[in-house]
């Protein structure tokens, strides 16, 4: 395993854990489109990590947080509430106090669902509390205190269970993990595992130790809604019979499993669309089986009130299951909340049921999903166990919701948490149109009262049999030792009831003033729920049109279509939109709701987009230059809302946002100018002036930003803002040698330097006087180059660029040349020497390489290597090149120092031979 221990401060103000090796996020391009959600089709398997053992010992892993805390073992048995922390605070929560379990921040694979769980013959003792933090988005959440789940699969008389676990914990996509449990560690549950669920799950993996990544993490506090109440202590006693002066007329439940005959719902009613689940813009520009699965078909079989998402409409795998259907009379319905954050996207929900599902059947072992139903924030619901869209008037197949309770009642899960934040308007009105629908099919007729009900399995609250007066719509925590569905939701089960009784309509009043009433159906009319305040009252029936459909509403009108979902268009952007023909116009159905960008208001449609300010209406139709490089780049959450039409100048034309404006030619096509470069841009009269159109996006280098034009570049940095013209030397040359990628961006603007200028780059400064043009200087040579005084010093201004020479490179200066290799190193070669001038004279680096060591004393004179030669020098002598054969020939004969001493002339042709005169005598080759 990785290990990287806590670092705890004496006041445990926060907890660092320094980085270990963290996932790297893959790169993207600057103008990738950043889409919410988590929705893909890729399948990944679950991953899992062990705990404890079979005895209930802790693994590394799991106490992997607590090295070097020096808690010791003397934990006290206290538990969090809900009183303690707020009268303390949570500014010193210490995640170590009382913890037999702490694992490091764990990064893991990206998943939607997580949960611990345990050998189901393993009690979990009542001193055992567990946590759970994950990291969404790059930020890690509060410590969350999990609930024990109380599904439990089947109903058992005795109680037992397959496999104990937490309710799952759903997340908005999470990439990271943390795991406390407090309490004593010889009470450890035996096998206690986490399971991370991706979207797509498709087999599972258990991480070896070494396969642990450990990540950085900041210290949290608890999360105080997720704690439960002093006085809602879980213990494990089962309760005597009682409520024996119940209603005795409600009838016990009756184990019945029906004929095939017996279901009112076929297969290929499963897959008709009736109404959609309620869509939003975040999906544009996913593909068909991604947008498929993120925002599934619905339908409504059997009676129902609203429309669902089937098993085969979400993607349950049906290979999970391993418990046939058994139908019970059912005349109670039980609601739940899940765990975890409320932050999940429209296009979530259905991978998190996906990965419930997981949990349930897989993990937990429980052969199917626990719920009969599910319910997203956005009041969009989803089948959960099989059987449930089928089952016969007055019954409902047995599910894993509620132990003991499982067998003659439906559950209905909110997803979300909702101990102090309510749910939504939306998830209240489907979660009563469900219990209605199954209540009413059982014979029920007043959603609000009590009734008998005998468990048919134990569970720490109720025995099996006892006679509990229990209410038609019930909390899970009339049933069982739970804080579900949370103190926030449970205050709304008499609303639920409400809505089970009467129902939700829109009246409404018209010109004639009859009460006339409209239906709001399917994903509309989550749309409605949701923004009751911004739409009004319906005006009239939906109405079929192209694709889609439409509604009027007081304020405007909301629109459906498959592909688009539900969204309201409204005031000045609606005005806009009929004068485009509405949903039949070039436009299409609207894709988002309308939201604020820049100074204005902006709607995306199937074709286009709309912008409204103080500048005016503003339509972008997509397939066009400027709309499609809009959107392309960000749109109006990057540039605003338009300021402009689209204005003629010169070949080309433009368009003004809130923050930048869109140049479009026919040979260079769309671009955006903004920011600091945009000023850059004015200042040299735009599109008008030397630099022209722009060609190419803004995007990034390591140290800045930069945009090509026509006529140049401009560069911006923390170095400042810098315009390089084409046609003058240093542009030129900037452009020829490869740009930025190779010199990076202008630190500096040009300077006056003696007879030149010098303007300084990223990597490497550009010198240009009118003899020798442009040239850059850079790394090893840049550096020699400075220690001689750059161009004030003997070696003057740079005569031509750093070219590739023998081993290494070099580059020429009007006095001298400065010669460099990766093995060698620089070595400076100054005109006016001999050396250096022989060196030239010879046709230098590019005849002779690079020199590969300094001047070198010998005897009366000096010497120089280079790739392809030796140089000697002598007062008597001169300097002369000793090379190839001739060069092996005085090498052993002991060179300089030998007989032949100091040469005394170059290497030159004689008889068909090369010869090379010495102070001593003549070598030819």
């Amino acid at each position: 395993m990785r290990v990287v221990s806590l670092t705890a401060s004496a006041a445990f103000l926060s907890l660092v854990f320094p980085q270990g090796m963290a996932l790297a996020n893959a790169p993207t391009s600057d103008h990738q489109i950043t889409l919410t959600g988590t929705t893909t089709t890729r399948e990944h398997p679950v991953q899992k990590i062990t705990l404890t053992s079979s005895q209930g010992e802790p693994t590394r892993v799991a106490q992997a947080g607590l090295e070097n805390v020096g808690i010791g073992n003397g934990h006290s048995l206290k538990r969090f509430s809900r009183a303690t922390l707020q009268s303390q605070g949570t500014s010193s929560f210490d995640p170590s106090d009382d913890a037999a379990i702490l694992t490091e921040p764990i990064s893991v694979d990206p998943f939607m669902v997580t949960g611990l769980s345990w050998s189901g013959e393993s009690a979990l003792s009542a001193n055992t509390q567990m946590f759970i933090r994950v990291r969404e988005n790059g930020q890690w959440s509060q410590w969350y205190l999990t609930d024990k789940d109380g599904g439990a699969g089947k109903d058992r008389a005795d109680g037992t269970q397959a496999r104990g676990g937490t309710d799952p914990f759903i997340t908005a996509g999470a990439d990271a993990i943390q795991i406390r449990v407090t309490g004593d560690e010889n009470e450890l549950p035996a096998d206690l595992e986490v399971a991370m669920i991706p979207d797509n799950p498709q087999g599972e993996t258990t991480l070896a130790e070494d396969d642990v990544v450990t990540t950085a993490a900041e210290g949290t506090d608890l999360n105080l809604e997720s704690v439960q109440a002093e006085d809602n202590d879980l213990t494990s006693l089962i309760q005597p019979e009682q409520n024996t002066e119940a209603d005795s007329q409600s009838a016990e439940p009756e184990a019945e499993i029906p004929t095939p005959a017996s279901s009112e719902y076929s297969a290929e009613e499963s897959t008709q669309t009736v109404y959609p689940g309620v869509g939003s813009g975040s999906a544009i520009g996913r593909s068909g089986a991604q947008l498929s699965r993120a925002f599934p078909k619905t339908a409504q079989p059997n009676g129902l009130p609203i429309a669902v998402t089937s098993r085969a409409g979400w993607g349950a795998d049906e290979s999970y299951l391993d418990w046939d259907p058994e139908y019970y009379n059912a005349r109670h319905v039980v609601i739940h909340h899940t765990a975890g954050t409320n932050k999940y996207s429209m296009d979530q929900s259905a991978s998190i049921v996906r990965g419930i599902y997981h949990y349930h059947a897989v993990t937990l072992d429980w052969g199917d999903i626990g719920y009969n139903f599910l319910v997203d924030k956005w009041g969009r619901a989803f089948e959960g166990r099989k059987g449930t869209l089928s089952a016969p008037s007055g019954k409902m197949v047995a599910g894993a919701h509620d132990q003991g309770f499982n067998s003659g009642t439906m559950g209905i899960s909110m997803m979300g948490t909702y101990q102090n934040e309510a749910p939504s308007q939306a998830t209240l009105n489907t979660v009563g149109a469900l219990a209605g629908w199954q209540l009413r099919r059982a014979g029920v007729n007043n959603m609000s009262e009590k009734a008998v009900f005998k468990p048919m399995g134990s569970n720490p609250k109720y025995r099996a049999g006892t006679a509990v007066n229990l209410p038609r719509i019930s909390g899970h925590r009339d049933t069982y030792p739970t804080s579900c569905p949370g103190d926030a939701g449970y205050a709304k089960l008499q609303q639920i009831r409400e809505i089970a009784q009467n129902g939700s309509r829109a009246t409404t009043t018209n010109t004639s003033d009859r009460s006339v009433a409209y239906s709001v159906k399917g994903a509309i009319r989550g749309l409605w729920n949701e923004n009751y305040s911004l739409l009004g009252d319906p005006k009239s029936e939906e109405e079929s049109s192209g694709s889609g459909v439409y509604q009027l509403f007081d304020r405007g009108t909301a629109y459906w279509a498959a592909k688009t979902g539900a969204h309201f268009v409204s005031g000045s952007i609606f005005r806009t939109y009929g004068d485009n023909r509405y949903e039949r116009g070039f436009l299409g159905f609207p894709t988002s709701h309308e939201y604020s960008a820049g100074s204005g208001r902006v709607q995306e449609f199937e074709g286009g987009v709309i912008t409204t300010s103080g500048s005016g209406n503003y339509v972008l139709r997509f397939g066009t230059g400027i709309a499609n490089t809009y959107r392309t780049l960000g749109g109006a959450k990057k540039f605003g809302a338009a300021t402009s039409a689209e204005t003629r100048s010169g070949r080309g034309v433009f368009q003004v946002f809130d923050k930048g404006t869109a140049y479009w030619t026919a040979e260079g096509g769309t671009h955006f100018v903004s920011g600091e470069i945009f000023k850059a841009y004015g200042q040299a009269s735009y599109e008008r002036g030397s630099l022209g159109y722009p060609i190419s996006d803004e995007y990034s280098t390591y140290s800045g930003r930069i945009q090509e034009f026509q006529g140049g570049v401009i560069t911006s940095s923390t170095s400042g803002t810098y315009t390089l013209r084409y046609g003058t030397g240093i542009a030129n040359a900037f452009r020829e040698i490869g740009g930025v990628k190779v010199v990076g961006l202008p630190r500096t603007s040009e300077t006056h330097s003696g007879k030149g200028v010098y303007q300084v780059f990223d990597n490497g400064t550009a010198y240009w006087t009118p003899q020798g043009g442009t040239h850059f200087v850079r790394a090893g040579i840049f550096n020699a180059y400075g220690s001689k005084g750059y161009e004030r010093g003997f070696l003057g201004f740079p005569v031509s660029d750093e070219y590739s020479a023998g081993s290494g490179r070099a580059q020429e200066f009007e006095g001298g040349v400065i010669t460099w290799s990766a093995g060698a190193g620089t070595y400076v070669l100054r005109y006016g020497t001999g050396i250096a001038n022989v060196y030239r004279d010879l046709g230098g680096a590019r005849f002779l390489g690079v020199a590969t060591t300094a001047e070198t004393p010998s005897g009366k004179g000096v010497f120089q290597v280079f790739d392809k030669g030796t140089a000697y020098w002598s007062a008597t002598s001169g300097s002369h090149f000793v090379r190839g054969e001739i060069f092996a020939k005085y090498g052993r004969a002991g060179y300089e120092r030998g007989s032949y001493g100091y040469p005394t002339s170059d290497e030159f042709w004689s008889a068909g031979r090369r010869v090379q005169y010495f102070e001593g005598g003549r070598i030819a080759s």
